[in-house]
């Protein structure tokens, strides 16, 4: 009997081969897995086979029994993150479909950066910034919307709606006071 539990291994190791293509070889290893049933099934074996002479240890089994335990508990838990995380995309997926379709009839302000990569006194690409109504929402893929017939990545939405321009608080009026809430010379609100 010991001699066909052997081969029975060998073979059994013989289906997992290194696969140089992969970067990790998980998906080299064979699709059979051991279940909770097999591994009761091969405890029941291992003390129906035993030498009667020399038995089976019982802190070496309880030891196989806690592994076994903690391996179920990691199975578990690794299709509770693989859930979760199934379940967290779908959510993000419709906030964001629920987000874009809300900006439909809605003024909004477009973010667009110069096509050539030209850059300002700062070192940043130049962007002009162009307003429109959202006209309609496209799902498929990157959300995007289009404003006026023209189609714009949700990234680039900066604002929905009339958004103000916020006026420094370093700006002085004549006298030498801070104004705040009055209108600064020369400024092209």
């Amino acid at each position: 009997m010991a001699v066909d539990a052997t081969n029975t291994l060998v073979s059994d190791a013989a289906k997992y081969i290194y696969d140089a293509t992969k970067a990790t070889q998980a998906g080299s290893t064979s699709s059979n897995t051991l279940t909770t049933d097999d591994y009761w099934k091969l405890m029941a074996a291992q003390l129906q086979y035993q030498d009667m002479t020399n038995p089976m240890d019982n802190s070496e089994m309880m030891n196989q029994m806690t592994q076994m335990s903690s391996m179920s508990a990691m199975t578990k838990l690794t299709d509770a993150v693989a859930n979760f995380s199934t379940v967290t995309n779908n959510l993000s997926t419709v906030t964001l479909t629920t987000y874009s379709t809300g900006l439909l009839g809605k003024e909004v302000t477009i973010a667009i950066p110069d096509p050539n990569g030209e850059k300002d006194k700062d070192g940043k690409v130049k962007v002009t910034y162009k307003k429109g109504t959202v006209t309609g929402v496209d799902l498929t893929g990157a959300t995007a919307v289009y404003v006026d017939g023209k189609k714009y990545e949700l990234s680039q939405v900066m604002s929905v709606g009339d958004v103000p321009e916020e006026q420094k608080d370093d700006e002085t009026s004549e006298d030498g006071e801070t104004s705040e809430g009055e209108e600064v010379p020369g400024d092209s609100k």
